[in-house]
């Protein structure tokens, strides 16, 4: 039996059908998962998403039938966005990413200068030194990445408002009940839309 792997997430299940019926119209068999706690707490749907999931082997034709995007991200750099999640928790944890076109190279993370469970602000002269550093070698700026220190990796109202470059990729590091969960977006017209992370 195959295993079910998630091809992207959403706050309300309504837009999860929709993609759903967007991949089955195209042979692709696809899944909705959401708790709501039987219907009695539909609030779960906004702190613990609802996942579209597909077979692992459908994975990369689903994405590409919703024009899922990739970017290619060193094990090692995942790690280390994931240990400065834990080590900001219960507040948010911020950095930048750099790298050329779409493989991230380079994972700095900063000091969240204003810190908080539900958002974060970089240390500006923290980020400007990255800024620098990533031009000496050669990289581009590619994006940030964040925490979401009790809840899935699903931007809020306040990552979609200050999203900023909208060719950027914005990283969130889910940390939910000792699970890890990493979803990436661009943020484009107050919308997100997910990009795939190849993980190398």
């Amino acid at each position: 039996m195959s295993e079910l792997v998630t091809v992207t997430v959403f706050e309300t299940r309504s837009d999860a059908e929709i993609v759903r019926a967007r991949l089955i119209a195209s042979g692709i068999d696809a899944l909705v998962f959401a708790d709501n706690e039987g219907g009695l707490n539909p609030g779960f749907y906004a702190r613990y998403g609802v996942r579209v999931v597909v077979a692992e082997e459908n994975l990369a034709d689903a994405r590409h039938t919703l024009g899922i995007e990739a970017f290619a991200i060193p094990e090692a750099l995942i790690t280390s966005m994931i240990g400065h999640a834990r080590a900001w928790t219960p507040n948010e944890a911020c950095g930048l990413l750099a790298g050329t076109g779409t493989v991230v190279t380079k994972v700095y993370p900063l000091e969240n200068a204003d810190p908080a469970p539900d958002r974060f602000v970089m240390d500006p002269a923290a980020q400007f030194a990255a800024v620098q550093d990533a031009e000496a070698n050669g990289w581009e700026i590619l994006g940030t990445f964040h925490s979401h220190p009790a809840g899935p990796p699903v931007p809020s109202e306040a990552d979609l408002a200050g999203g900023g470059d909208p060719e950027w990729l914005n990283i969130i590091v889910g940390v939910r009940d000792g699970r890890i969960e990493i979803a990436a977006y661009r943020y484009r017209n107050g919308e997100a839309e997910a990009v795939e992370i190849e993980r190398r």
